[in-house]
């Protein structure tokens, strides 16, 4: 079916002499080897090999910039994964929308989306993840005469049938209502951003809890030296009826040592519930920040120790880092991060309720080195080693720091465009 409508679409759009229509593709296998990735190795479990693919199949369709259309077909796999002879169908939708021209310079795009902002602590499409994230909604974009100042307003509602009366949501991934409002503006030598995000969340009882983040991002350029920062603030109450106060804060350089070598020096702190809080049964709040949507693997370290597979971290978390990146050529780049991590408060051993001072979790280093021979490939391998302290076996509640724990992959990327039409 699906191929019979692309097939019908290409037909159609090949006919229009206004239109412009592309037709591309990803293929994207990726080795991996994991031996203590995203947590902890017990004594005696050994490391894995393993290999994973995205295929994406993507349309798009700008009839004279009155309306534009974008369909994404994605199939996702951990080699052997299915069976060869499984008639089960494979591919999903990952993105839909059309986006319709209102007035000069606002727009209404609606569908599957990916939702990407600043610096995507917040909201992005999680590319790293084989499914990656797209969000149902709709979208409302505007821009001043020169794009100096852009808004855009967001909104969604899910269910997950065709219900005829109201009914839980249950879907962990998503949310059952969101909101949200950001802001650009951009200045000669600064950029400054202001986003609200609303998560209605639904309780068992139907009523909906609405989680909120609000926060600023600003990019400010000082000679060849740029700075980028963000501040969030998480409030409202959460899924589980806790009332939330929580914050994050950011803090980047990105300084050219040289034409070759740039080094990005900074910090990410996450706040925490206090441990003498977490023992408290009546204590009905949470302190913890929670980086919704973000890339998490882009920011705290590649070996996703930390806000992956549902793992939080109750007493928050201090990353301060240094990153080195290196231009070999223009095919070749090196990258060199280190990472230290410490949680931002105190540590409850919740195997036996106890409080734990020594809130530093361990080093983490990662090695990268790239190479696109090609516009539309790229060729990546990465490796991480991650030094574990005790306190970081208490907060996974499982694992031995005297255990090697390492991760590499290999990662080919191919992006070709299949059709692009000469209109």
């Amino acid at each position: 079916m699906i191929r019979n409508s692309l097939l019908f679409l290409f037909i159609i759009i090949s006919f229009s002499s206004a239109a412009q229509f592309k037709l591309d593709a990803e293929f994207r296998p990726r080795f991996e080897y994991r031996d203590g990735y995203t947590t902890l190795s017990e004594p005696g479990e050994k490391g894995v090999f393993l290999i994973t693919q995205r295929t994406r199949l993507n349309a798009s369709f700008n009839d004279q910039n009155r309306i534009q259309t974008y369909l994404s077909f994605q199939d996702i796999r951990t080699w052997g994964e299915y069976d060869l002879n499984s008639t089960e169908s494979t591919i999903a939708l990952y993105q839909a929308w059309a986006k319709f021209k209102i007035a000069d310079r606002l727009s209404l795009k609606i569908g599957r989306q990916e939702f990407e902002y600043d610096d995507l602590k917040i909201l992005s499409n999680s590319t790293w993840r084989l499914q990656a994230r797209s969000h149902d909604a709709g979208l409302l974009e505007w821009q001043n005469v020169d794009s100096t100042l852009t808004v855009h307003l967001a909104g969604g509602v899910n269910q997950e049938d065709e219900v005829l009366f109201q009914d839980l949501y249950t879907n962990p991934a998503y949310y059952k209502n969101m909101g949200m409002v950001w802001i650009n503006k951009k200045f000669s030598n600064t950029e400054i951003s202001l986003l609200f995000l609303d998560l209605g969340q639904q309780l068992a009882d139907t009523s909906i809890n609405h989680f909120r983040t609000l926060g600023i991002y600003g990019v400010q350029k000082i000679g060849k030296t740029t700075l980028t920062g963000s501040f969030y603030l998480q409030n409202g109450s959460n899924q589980a009826d806790q009332n939330v106060s929580a914050n994050m804060i950011s803090l980047q350089a990105e300084v050219p040592v040289s034409e070759r070598l740039v080094i990005n020096p900074g910090f990410d702190i996450l706040s925490g519930t206090k441990a003498e809080d977490l023992q408290d049964a009546g204590y009905n709040e949470t302190n913890s920040f929670i980086p919704l949507y973000a890339r998490r693997h882009r920011y705290f370290g590649i070996q996703d120790m930390f806000y992956v597979a549902g793992f939080n971290v109750p007493a928050g978390l201090s990353d301060y880092f240094l990153k080195f990146s290196y231009k070999v050529n223009d095919q070749w780049r090196t990258r060199l991060q280190t990472h230290s991590f410490s949680t931002s408060e105190n540590i409850l051993n919740t195997s036996d309720n106890t409080i734990v001072d020594d809130k530093h979790l361990g080093y983490e280093i990662d090695l990268f080195l790239d190479y696109n021979p090609y516009d539309n490939l790229n060729v990546g391998f990465g490796y991480a080693h991650f030094l574990p302290t005790e306190s970081m076996e208490i907060i996974k509640q499982r694992g031995d720091q005297n255990e090697i724990a390492h991760f590499a992959y290999l990662q080919i990327s191919y992006t070709p465009t299949l059709f692009k039409s000469k209109n």
